[in-house]
Order: C-alpha cells, then structure tokens, then sequence
C-alpha cells in the first residue's frame, strides 16, 4: 500500500516548490542581461531547470493549435490564384536584394538557362573549416561563422551573435539576417528555396559550401527532447555511402547524415538553402549559374509550389502537415495569401510541433493579410507562451502588435511592439510600427 503524506507535509512541499520556482524565475530574469561573455553552460543549465520546474505546472501542448473554423484547401494548379490590395508599404530596396528569396508578382517565370552540366565526381570534401559548438541558442551565428571561416572569416560565434541577436534568448535568427550581416563584413549570398540533393552536391563540388535550415527531433541522449529547427554547414558528400558530411554546430565536425534523413529534415523548411561567399562579381556571376532556374526567385517558388503541392498528396503525418506548410509558404511568397492561409490551415489541421512558429512567420502574414486577425493574436500569443523560459520572439511581439492594431488595440499594440524592442534592440518593423503610432521607439 502507498504511504500518504500529511496534508500539512503537502502543504510544504508545494510551498518550498513555488519559492523554488520563484527563484529560479528571478535567476532566469537576471540571466536574460548577461552578456555573450558570461558561461553559456551555466545559462544552458539554469534554463532547463526552470522549464523543467514550468513543466510542472503547465502542460505545453505538442503542437500548433488547430484552426477553429478551417478553410477549404486550395486548388492546386502551380500557381498564384489571388492578389489581395496591398495592406503595408513595400520594403526599402537593399543591395544585392534580388539575392533573398522574394518573388515580386505572380506572373509567369523568366525563363533561365540550366545549370551547366558537367558529370558530378561520386565523393567531395571541402576542408579549412574552423568548426565551433554553439553557445546558448546560438545555431545561427555559429553556422554562420563556420561557413565563412571556409572563406577565411577569423570572426566566430562570439563576433556575430551580439549583432544577430542582441538578446540571447532570441530562439531565432531568420536567414535574410544572416545574409544582411554578411553583407556588412564582405560576404554576399543567395537564398533559395526548393533544394534539392544534387544541387547541394553540385556546389560542393565546385568549391561553394551550403548552408541549409532543416529540422531535427532531439531525445533525451541529445541533452534534448521534441523538435527545433536548426542550420548546419554542409562540406561534402559521398554517393558510395549516400551521406552528406556536415559542420555541425550541435552535433560537432565531420557529421554524417544518409541523404534520405537529410530531406526527411529539410522539408520542415521548404528545402531552404543558402550560398554565402566572398563578395564580388566573380564569385557571384558563378553562383548565379550554378543556381540554374533557381536564379529566378518567381521560378524558384513556382517549382518549391509544385513540389509542396505533390508532397501533401502523397504524404503523410507529419511530413504532410510540412508539405503544406511550404505551400503556403510559396503561395504566400507569391503574394496568394487566401491560398497560403488555406494552407496553413491544413498543415495546422494535421499538426505542427510547436517550435514551429519560433522560426516561421508565414501564418501570420497570411492571416494577417487575409484580416484574420484574431487568429494572428491567438497563435502569436501560443508562440510566446510555448517557451518556458524567456521568450525572445520578437517577432511573435510584432506581429501580434500588427493585429491588435487593426482590432483597434492601440495600447496593447505599443506594448507589444515595445516588447520586440527590449527582445531584440534595434528590431526595425517595431520601431516603424511605433514611429507610425507616434511612439518613440
């Protein structure tokens, strides 16, 4: 028979367990001012604790909440059907901009000569990479700088991080940022979508390392559990073996992944891939040839579109809630937000994990831009409360701070675009939004 305690006994555990969890709250305030000089591991580690403590009084559902009122599924046929009137002001032209993945209308695609082909050896190795283990939610800047120390970059993780994320419990560094800080230290880079293995394979052997952004499911031998999203320099390959090699920042040098685990991981992703490399018109007119089709960002997301759509048909689980993630990802990158947002619905309907929404924003511009504003407001504040420590989602903030603001919630709105800023100073859409509302940012 099982003892049972006293009340009185029960009474004081639950009382020592909730000064525990305020101190480890405090301690979890105070680690969020630390700078990047301080003990990641110590950060690690008191990080877990408290969420381990959060887990027993809160229960994170396992994935994204399912839409309440789920809209029919869009009509595939590899193309955008719907342009809404245009709700925001375009963005400010960057240099090198026709390098990001952003399609410009929907109209049909440039036609662009293929890649030149040349017989791809059976086995590449690049080497000279200067491989590092990431700091406390540092797989961005960290892969950053493995990548670029292929190029001879002597910067790490510890030069980028504090430009990338100012926050270090920022849970996310979108690619467009890290293609927006090489631009600062004399790199450039091209963003696709829609990868594809021998195109990894056709960089890596002409010389070009890859980055890619994929997901992983950790178990508890990775110091981890569920799924998070993660880059990873790719450095070679070998078809005898069917593996690529890669400069993990997580899992260390010289990994190998089998080709098929490798895809399995990339479609969380819509297969997005980066080429960084020294800036320069050498270099860039052979990375706009090795690109291919892909040159063209319009074609890039027409044939990603195509791809998504065929996957969601035929797969299953989880791999099908991705599969129609990415096409509402690519209808939403070719400005059909009513099918993006029919998409997403369907991806939600099958289930995503919940780290999903640190590092994909496409459901809320869609619904957003569909007016669906409340649904915005409920899984932006889904994301914010999924993590049990500090959540440096700023972008999270923002975008609930957009649909407050069209549901007439002036003040929640500023506090919310507030909270971006102190998540992530200097954060840009923030400060606009707060400029137009006649804030100081």
């Amino acid at each position: 028979m099982r003892a049972i305690l006293p009340v009185r006994v029960l009474k004081s555990a639950w009382v020592y367990l909730l000064v525990a969890f305020a101190v480890l709250l405090v301690m979890g305030g105070l680690l969020a001012r630390w700078s990047y000089d301080n003990n990641d591991w110590v950060r690690y580690h008191v990080q877990e604790l408290i969420g381990q403590v959060h887990a027993l009084t809160y229960t994170q559902p396992d994935i994204v909440p399912t839409p309440s009122i789920l809209a029919a599924a869009p009509v595939f046929t590899n193309t955008a059907t719907t342009v809404p009137p245009t709700l925001a002001a375009s963005p400010t032209a960057q240099p090198g901009a026709s390098h990001l993945p952003q399609a410009t209308n929907t109209a049909a695609p440039t036609a662009v000569p293929t890649a030149t082909a040349v017989p791809l050896p059976a086995h590449v190795a690049l080497t000279g990479f200067h491989h590092e283990y990431q700091g406390y939610n540092n797989c961005g800047p960290t892969t950053l700088a493995i990548d670029l120390s292929y190029w001879g970059w002597t910067g790490g993780q510890k030069t980028a991080a504090p430009i990338l994320k100012p926050d270090p419990d920022d849970k996310n560094v979108a690619p467009n940022e890290l293609y927006a800080y090489a631009l600062t230290i004399g790199y450039d880079a091209y963003i696709r979508v829609d990868g594809q293995v021998d195109d990894i394979k056709r960089f890596l052997a002409n010389g070009y390392p890859v980055v890619v952004e994929k997901g992983f499911t950790c178990t508890n031998k990775d110091h981890c559990t569920g799924w998070f999203g993660h880059y990873s320099t790719v450095s070679g390959y070998d078809d005898a073996k069917g593996q690529f090699t890669l400069q993990d920042s997580y899992f260390g040098p010289n990994f190998k992944m089998t080709y098929a685990d490798f895809v399995a991981n990339w479609r969380a992703f819509n297969y997005l891939y980066i080429v960084f490399f020294p800036a320069g018109s050498q270099h860039d007119a052979q990375v706009a040839q090795l690109l291919g089709p892909a040159l063209d960002v319009n074609q890039n997301y027409h044939a990603g579109l195509a791809r998504a759509q065929q996957e969601a048909l035929t797969s299953t689980g989880e791999a099908q809630a991705f599969a129609w993630f990415n096409v509402g990802t690519n209808l939403h990158s070719l400005k059909d937000y009513a099918g993006a947002a029919a998409a997403y619905d369907q991806a939600r309907q099958i289930g995503l994990p919940y780290r999903m929404l640190w590092y994909q924003f496409g459901p809320f511009l869609a619904y957003y831009y569909m007016a669906r504003y409340q649904d915005v407001v409920d899984l932006a504040t889904f994301a914010i409360n999924s993590v049990t420590t500090v959540p440096g989602l700023e972008e999270s903030y923002y975008w609930r701070g957009q649909a407050e603001e069209s549901l007439g919630q002036r003040d929640a709105a500023i506090a919310d675009y507030k909270t971006a800023l102190d998540r992530h100073p200097g954060y840009k859409p923030a400060m606009q939004a707060l400029t137009n509302l006649g804030q100081a940012p």
